[in-house]
């Protein structure tokens, strides 16, 4: 059996409150376990990819019919660059001095009397370079810097307008091609990005402007006029076939990452010295540096964290893949007209993720085409592969083709922001429908399903054996369908079942209040999850089928502390024996430690593994909840064959809007790297419930936890406690089912 990854997300953490817990202090030796989290229960096994490893091979050629590109390249070194960096330092720079580590790096850099190398900065209330006497935090201003690192400021007060607006944008676009013509352009966006759930940018300043949409970031550089060398986004996740067709009438290159970003971002001093050795340049070999410096800088200075970086041909992309993409589309749809909703879903859930924490749904295009395996899928994986360039990532990062794209599965918190982007960039209409017909099946099965949004019922011995298994008949599951297009089912519990109330948005945009649900019943009645998760000698066994439709399946752990349940997230760890599942877990749970002495029991969530077919080499990626120096966000955790007990990777900031922001980074120094450092204090989060099972509050677990050199991570026994632990079952819609406690 094999997961993808936990349904759980961070809760919000608005209102937070100390409550002391016997758990803290522990000091008990934590239990050696080097196959933590580790099983079978991992999201990617590398023996079903159908496609080889593009990494590091670079094509030159250009598919027939591509139109020329935009840019003239005068040669012999004689060509005159403009480079233009939009850096809005956001908390990036205020909290982890990150503009300010990657402006040092430029400033070491060579430059040519023939770049013009400028930097808009903005939307950060600290910015640190010069001990925060050089740039403003009132308003926008525009540096140029020059050989020697010298900088100079070119206008002191540009406004002080948010960075995310697009009039602001193209108000640095005027600027440098009025004051700075050239015979190249390049255009590079500093900051976090969200994919194609919201785009570009954070603007610390101006938060509730929200990130600049691709429409938007269309529009700034529609009205700018210019024809771009490259585009590249030094910004989470921007790597997106909806970037890139956005972009294509603009540039003739996209250089971006798939996944997100390490805090350290892009290496510019070595890319921009070889370029000011020649100004001429080819494109491909501008990128094919920017690419490899990232990646290996990654691997030096942070061999934790991972990278991905690719330049796209956006000549040839609009050339070639529109026509495919309708195709693919058209055939992903017929699938699910012909009742193949779960031939979708296991593709979908059989690809490579970013952002998973996250749960932003920005997957691998070529990875997703490729595992829904039609004739058009496979012309399309052809058209992509092409398009890319040039690609390379880490190590662990295999399956990362270069090039992804938004296919709801985790959640439809985003399918509406999603569907007006579309509506905006006029995406292709086949596409639009894919993915609406996709959680019309997904929701269709949480409305009409026995699961629930919770553990509750189970937790508190008020589990019902026919519970899971009481679908009724076709027409009940269609009149439940109904009532809930009709607005009849508002964040209710139906007599069946439950959904969680995410889908409640806008689905009538979804399926249209003219739907025909019969369809949708029929497939659901056919296909529902129907188990008993009751433990029976040890035991749940399922039937073939049963498990067929199992998506995932973690261990969910509360601790009940005589007032209310704790939850202390969840991990991938169980046992399977032919077809049943092992009452086993909850005896020990993940702490943290500076000094191996002294542990501190943390929540835990697991999000997403890879593992080979043998088992002998695997990621496994997860998260704790914490404040970081009193900001939400995320400690996050890989496990490897090489470090089975696993590292601390870093720390990312956790927005309400859709912004994913770059990984902070575990320092070995003070000041040796931006992000997690000696001296930063940790407040561990956790969930709280009443014994109704009614969400109280968010609430720190422990005493605060200082960092102090390396933070290592174990194991510790909390059988002294009275701990409940469940299974928490996943289904192909997505619904939730829980086991009855472990005894």
């Amino acid at each position: 059996m094999k997961t993808t990854k936990s349904a759980r997300l961070l809760a919000g953490l608005l209102a937070i409150m100390l409550v002391l817990l016997s758990i803290s202090g522990c000091t008990k030796k934590p239990e050696d376990d080097p196959t933590r989290g580790f099983g079978y229960s991992n999201s990617y096994n590398t023996a079903s990819w159908r496609q080889g490893n593009n990494t590091k091979k670079m094509n030159t050629s250009v598919a027939a019919g591509s139109r020329d590109k935009y840019t003239n390249i005068v040669g012999n070194g004689k060509d005159v660059f403009t480079i233009m960096i939009y850096m809005c330092g956001t908390d990036l720079e205020s909290r982890a001095k990150m503009a300010t580590y990657d402006i040092t790096e430029i400033a070491k850099a060579t430059i040519s009397k023939n770049i013009n190398l400028l930097i808009y900065t903005g939307g950060c209330t600290q910015w640190h370079l010069g001990g925060g006497k050089i740039i403003s935090t009132k308003v926008n201003q525009i540096y140029q810097i020059l050989d020697g690192g010298q900088a100079d400021r070119l206008v002191d007060n540009a406004g002080a307008a948010a960075m995310t607006n697009n009039n602001t944008l193209e108000s640095f676009l005027d600027y440098c091609v009025e004051n700075f013509e050239a015979d190249r352009y390049g255009l590079i966006f500093w900051d976090h990005g969200s994919g194609s759930v919201g785009g570009y940018g954070h603007d610390e300043k101006y938060p509730n402007n929200g990130p600049m949409s691709p429409a938007k970031i269309d529009e700034a550089l529609t009205h700018s006029g210019i024809k771009f060398d490259f585009v590249g986004f030094d910004a989470c996740l921007m790597a997106t076939l909806e970037n890139a067709l956005m972009l294509a009438p603009h540039a003739d290159y996209m250089i971006a990452s798939e996944e997100v970003e390490p805090g350290i971002g892009w290496y510019y001093t070595n890319w921009l010295t070889a370029l000011s050795k020649n100004t001429s340049m080819p494109t491909l070999e501008i990128g094919r540096n920017i690419i490899d410096s990232f990646v290996s800088q990654t691997a030096k200075d942070v061999p934790q964290q991972v990278a991905t970086l690719s330049i796209i041909d956006l000549a040839e992309l609009e050339n070639t893949v529109p026509a495919k993409l309708s195709a693919f589309a058209k055939s992903a749809n017929e699938l699910l007209q012909n009742s193949q909703y779960k031939t979708v879903a296991n593709a979908r859930k059989n690809t490579r993720e970013f952002g998973t924490s996250q749960g932003v749904d920005m997957v691998d295009f070529v990875d997703l085409a490729s595992n829904i395996n039609t004739a058009e899928g496979k012309q399309l994986t052809e058209a992509l592969l092409s398009a890319v360039k040039y690609n390379n990532v880490s190590s662990s990062m295999s399956n990362s083709y270069g090039i992804s794209i938004y296919f709801p599965y985790s959640n439809a918190k985003y399918i509406n922001n999603v569907l007006k982007n579309y509506n905006e960039l006029d995406m292709d209409a086949n596409y639009t429908s894919v993915i609406r017909n996709f959680v019309n099946y997904q929701t269709s099965g949480q409305v009409s399903s026995g699961g629930s949004t919770n553990p509750f019922s189970s937790l508190m011995g008020n589990y019902q054996t026919d519970s899971y298994s009481s679908q009724g008949s076709v027409d009940l599951i269609g009149s439940l369908l109904g009532a809930f297009l009709g607005g009849g089912l508002s964040n209710q519990t139906s007599s069946t079942g439950s959904y969680n109330p995410l889908y409640e948005l806008g689905l009538n945009l979804l399926f249209g209040r003219d739907a025909d649900v019969k369809p949708l019943a029929e497939y659901v009645y056919e296909n529902h999850f129907d188990a008993d998760l009751t433990w029976k000698n040890g035991k749940i066994e399922l039937t073939d089928k049963q498990w067929s439709l199992v998506d995932e399946l973690v261990l969910n752990v509360f601790v009940d502390d005589g007032k209310g349940y704790i939850d202390l997230g969840c991990d991938d760890t169980y046992t399977i024996e032919g077809n049943a599942l092992k009452a086993e877990g909850g005896k020990t749970w993940l702490a943290l430690s500076c000094d191996e002495a002294n542990w501190t029991v943390v929540p835990y969530y697991y999000t997403s593994s890879t593992y080979n077919e043998d088992g002998s080499e695997y990621t496994i990626n997860g998260y704790v909840p914490v404040l970081l120096n009193g900001v939400k966000a995320q400690l996050n955790l890989v496990f490897t064959n090489d470090n089975p007990k696993g590292v601390v990777s870093g720390a990312t900031y956790v927005y309400d809007e859709p912004v994913v922001a770059k990984s902070l980074t575990q320092a070995e120094g003070e000041d040796e790297f931006p992000g997690l450092k000696d001296g930063d204090v940790l407040q561990f989060v956790c969930d709280y419930y009443d014994y109704s099972g009614n969400f109280v509050d968010s609430f720190i677990l422990n005493d605060p936890f200082t960092v102090n050199g390396t933070i290592h991570i174990g194991d510790i026994d909390i059988s002294d406690y009275k701990v409940l632990a469940t299974y928490q079952f996943t289904d192909i819609y997505h619904q939730t089912y829980w086991t009855t406690p472990i005894k």
